[in-house]
């Protein structure tokens, strides 16, 4: 079968969830830049939201979705438990990346401290002091998984790791992040691992590629 293609923009955290997970994997791919709510790209996705997979015949939006398809469709490590429990808390843990971590740790702390500013913008310190409130009481959440085992569902990495790490890798770029890493260490703990598996490497958005 073909490569994998993921239509998107190069600077997305569920880009780097799905290009985590086919590096996972052993699935080679290449992404497609596309400019973002362009009629090229609504054509691909009409809600114009990144990744769009494209493999064959097959076109797939929704990274939750784009994870499975790569997880279920493809020979490597499993990325989901077998046990019925161990693929909804596989779930559980995409759905509070969703719902709470993207908008807290990504929007809130790292687009507001890191991204609004390069781009002439002012930063509002008011919703980054909510913003780190609510990851707080997240990052509790993940340090409570973590006390039971090395990932956030179980021994090996799953989905639900290739979810959450961009989120939390972009908001430790910051002194917030920072801050908050220094008080659960297990999660720091976590992230570096994440950060030391040759996955991030490969996948890393901020390392330099050749031309």
């Amino acid at each position: 079968m073909s490569a994998i293609v993921f239509h998107s923009q190069p600077m997305s955290v569920y880009l780097w969830t799905a290009t985590l997970a086919a590096e996972e994997k052993g699935i080679t791919w290449s992404v497609n830049v596309i400019e973002a709510a362009s009629a090229a790209h609504r054509a691909l996705n009409p809600f114009a939201k990144s990744p769009v997979l494209e493999h064959g015949q097959v076109r797939l939006y929704e990274t939750l979705a784009i994870t499975h398809y790569l997880d279920r469709a493809f020979d490597g490590p499993a990325l989901q438990p077998a046990d019925a429990l161990g693929q909804a808390r596989v779930l559980r843990w995409a759905s509070l990346v969703n719902s709470f971590v993207f908008p807290s740790m990504t929007n809130g702390i790292a687009k507001e401290r890191l991204l609004v500013p390069s781009q002439g913008g002012k930063t509002d310190e008011a919703r980054i002091a909510e913003a780190v409130k609510e990851a707080e009481i997240q990052m509790g959440v993940i340090s409570a998984d973590l006390d039971r085992h090395p990932f956030l569902v179980g021994d090996t990495l799953s989905i639900a790791d290739c979810f959450l790490f961009p989120h939390l890798h972009f908001t430790s770029m910051t002194p917030e992040g920072q801050a908050l890493l220094g008080r659960f260490p297990k999660v720091a703990a976590w992230l570096d691992a994440m950060r030391a598996r040759p996955s991030f490497a490969a996948t890393d958005q901020l390392a330099p590629r050749a031309a």
